[in-house]
């Protein structure tokens, strides 16, 4: 059987994981690897929210946007032990493994969050919104909107920042650059882009050297940005 590099290359190592997702390399660490925590005067263990599909030392493409995923329902302040439960409903009731990166979830799987919430009278977990329209929080939905979907329904590449998957200048592809971003549809990595913008080499030289526009240089340099700012 041919390798799926979605799956099985381990691409990320936690930090450059969590540096894309913008979240603390320790959250990522304790979603990959679980962590204990105390309650009511007992030590409780909080078991991985991502299992690795390439080893425990790298994340593939797939674990990626389930980080991503998960950052969102994280930055929306929805707690992780909701996420974890619900997620494991969802993907026995789906039948399928890695819902966060699944095109199900934005289907099925958004009926199956609410049927959860319900059982357990969460009110928390998702938002209704939108003329009662069931909905993930919108950090999640925006995360979903740049997904790019596969045959299979799985996260094929990522388009972080675009209004519409397949339209942006920016795109994280497992098959180009070993899974980092770069400027869609060439190999150049944002990150070498904006190191030598900051340098001080003007976007005009970086385009020419680059035989890319000046308005891509400027979209590169601006997606970097965000992510060295979160």
């Amino acid at each position: 059987m041919s390798e799926d590099p979605r799956f099985d290359l381990g691409l990320y190592a936690l930090p450059e994981a969590a540096r894309l997702a913008c979240v603390p390399a320790q959250t990522v660490r304790n979603w990959v690897h679980g962590y204990s925590y105390q309650a009511e005067g007992k030590r409780v263990r909080a078991q991985q929210l991502i299992a690795p599909t390439a080893g425990a030392s790298a994340l593939s493409f797939v674990n990626l946007m389930e980080v991503v995923a998960l950052a969102g329902f994280r930055g929306s302040g929805v707690s992780m032990q909701r996420v974890r439960a619900a997620v494991a409903f969802v993907e026995q009731q789906l039948e399928i493994d890695h819902a966060l990166a699944s095109y199900r979830m934005l289907t099925d799987g958004v009926d199956l969050f609410w049927e959860f919430q319900e059982r357990h009278h969460d009110k928390a977990l998702v938002n209704a919104s939108r003329g009662g329209q069931r909905v993930f929080p919108e950090a999640v939905m925006r995360y979903l909107r740049e997904v790019e979907w596969g045959q299979d329904e799985v996260a094929v590449r990522w388009w972080p920042g675009a209004k519409v998957a397949g339209e942006g200048t920016v795109v994280v592809d497992p098959s180009r650059a070993f899974g980092a971003p770069v400027i869609a549809h060439t190999g150049i990595r944002i990150e070498d882009v904006f190191s030598r913008f900051y340098a001080g080499e003007p976007m005009a030289v970086l385009a020419d050297d680059y035989g890319v526009s000046v308005g891509q240089i400027e979209a590169a340099v601006q997606v970097e940005s965000r992510i060295l700012a979160a």
